[in-house]
């Protein structure tokens, strides 16, 4: 059976909690956008689309895992909001993580290698570490008031987080919203 599904690291309570009050702040005051549950935030590391629930249950997870048994836990910390693609037609509000980039940046082109057996595509675009707080449904009327907004929190601070787990999500898009499932979580250093 297909499934929707995706790779990536959870946050912790306190960064949801922070970025609920920041997005609480900009709902109130821009409109057009829909705006994350900060209960479903995380950070993405691979998008897979629909895949056969077999193979990641098998084949992919053993990659993820090969992989994950080598690297350290990593430590980030969440700082600023910005919008993708740029300030002018904001499309996505987003808050950034910084810290071990490097590290996490590393093990995510080990696995774009390593799913190519599998024939997913490699993923073009270089990995910008955000969490995702809303996205446009489309160009904003107001977006003036947006970056006014966001411009005053570029360097507003949200917490930090230890990396130390990937997890392998199902995700089921519904009416109301996403629904995540665990399919599998796999803790960096070798443990699953």
């Amino acid at each position: 059976m297909l499934i929707r599904s995706f790779l990536a690291f959870d946050i912790s309570d306190e960064m949801k909690t922070k970025l609920a009050s920041i997005i609480s702040l900009l709902s109130g005051k821009v409109k057009g956008v829909k705006w994350v549950d900060p209960s479903l935030m995380h950070c993405t590391i691979r998008f897979f689309g629909n895949v056969e629930e077999d193979m990641l249950r098998g084949e992919v997870s053993k990659v993820i895992a090969s992989e994950v048994r080598h690297q350290s836990p990593m430590n980030l910390s969440g700082r600023g909001i910005g919008v993708f693609p740029n300030w002018r037609y904001p499309e996505v509000i987003w808050a950034g993580l910084y810290g071990d980039t490097d590290a996490l940046i590393s093990l995510r082109a080990k696995l774009e290698e390593a799913f190519e057996k599998f024939g997913f595509q490699r993923d073009p675009r270089q990995l910008r570490l955000h969490l995702t707080l809303g996205r446009a449904g489309g160009k904003l009327k107001n977006s003036k008031q947006l970056v006014q907004i966001v411009e005053k929190l570029v360097e507003r601070e949200y917490g930090e987080i230890k990396v130390d787990s990937l997890v392998l999500y199902k995700s089921e898009l519904t009416k109301d919203g996403p629904i995540y499932t665990v399919i599998e979580k796999f803790l960096l250093g070798g443990k699953r």
